[in-house]
């Protein structure tokens, strides 16, 4: 490479720090590694970074207008993640800006998390635990469900979901899916019947959220779905907060309508997961309202969160950053690149 490229790598960790410092894209490029997200940075921190080529993000920076404004020479914007609703796509296709994500990192990884958050969440496992931890024993207010036998309506059959429908499989579950690409092999396999969001809605014992983030599924969980659910349903949301209406969500939570949540993703998470009290100046006039919610959401014994970590793995991280530093290795090399725009 005769010029080498700048690059931002931000919201990096202690075990990105360390594999991206010495991996040879280290030596191969100018690159700056941030602990911060790049929307908290003070104006002149941007201005040090304008001449940025390639920015390497995670989901935590939003990377809206504003934000990418300030990086004229921008080319690429490579994404740790599968989901990449956090950046402003219509300013990049504006602007000849490609986005790559990580496409198939952390199926397995996410799938087997979301089946943990099922478990814990049908058998009351964390509910009785932070009771036995205050001397409270309680087994009637313990008593969960079966797994067995239970339909369960799996929202989206990308990777993903499609492994998760593998573990639903070995529990003994009735699988509903819906899916705007049916899955051939799923159907051949008879591991599940599509059918159209209505008959899942009022089908299912348990929903299963597998999707990413589109304007299209906006609140798809919202009161006028809820409506449509048995009483006493199960939530389980690992794919984007925005898909739930949360306000709705524990409205119907409250009212016993659903008898209980696992959530890792939240709408406005930023406030819980980074404590990122500012957000509120800079964000819509919903974010005020839902950043409550959440937190009442935290309150109610019925409902796990936790901060947005399904794709956690030691595994699955190794494999995050081997595809975004070849996704960016093949774009200095010339290479052609999959852009999601």
């Amino acid at each position: 490479m005769d010029t080498k490229f700048n690059i931002v790598f931000c919201d990096v960790d202690d075990l990105a720090y360390d594999y991206l410092g010495k991996h040879k894209i280290a030596e191969q490029a100018n690159c700056t590694f941030l602990r911060e997200s790049l929307n908290d940075l003070p104006p002149n921190r941007l201005q040090e970074l304008a001449k940025t080529e390639i920015i390497s993000t995670f989901v935590y920076s939003r990377l809206t207008a504003n934000v990418l404004q300030s990086f004229k020479d921008l080319k690429l914007v490579s994404t740790r993640s599968t989901g990449y609703n956090n950046v402003d796509l219509d300013y990049c296709k504006a602007n000849g800006v490609q986005v790559v994500n990580v496409a198939g990192y952390g199926e397995i990884t996410v799938a087997e998390y979301t089946m943990g958050m099922l478990l814990n969440l049908t058998r009351n496992i964390e509910f009785s635990h932070n009771k036995l931890k205050n001397g409270i024993v309680k087994v009637d207010e313990d008593m969960g469900i079966d797994l067995s036998g239970k339909t369960v309506g799996v929202i989206g059959t990308g990777a993903i979901g499609r492994h998760f429908v593998g573990l639903c499989r070995a529990f003994g579950c009735h699988i509903l899916a819906s899916d705007p690409f049916p899955n051939q092999k799923l159907i051949d396999e008879g591991a599940c019947q599509y059918v159209d969001l209505p008959q899942l809605f009022s089908a299912s014992d348990i929903i299963s959220l597998n999707c990413p983030s589109t304007k299209e599924n906006y609140h798809l969980i919202n009161k006028d779905t809820i409506a449509q659910m048995k009483d006493g349903i199960y939530i389980v949301n690992t794919a984007r907060g925005e898909l739930v209406d949360t306000v709705d969500l524990y409205a119907a939570i409250v009212s016993g309508k659903i008898k209980g949540a696992a959530l890792d993703v939240l709408e406005y998470e930023d406030v819980i997961i980074k404590n990122d009290v500012d957000a509120v100046k800079n964000n819509d006039k919903n974010f005020a309202l839902y950043s409550v919610i959440n937190a009442k959401l935290l309150q109610l014994p019925n409902v796990i969160v936790t901060p947005h970590i399904a794709f956690n793995s030691f595994d699955a991280v190794l494999r995050i950053l081997n595809s975004n530093i070849q996704t960016i290795s093949d774009f200095i090399d010339g290479k052609a690149v999959k852009s999601v725009i």
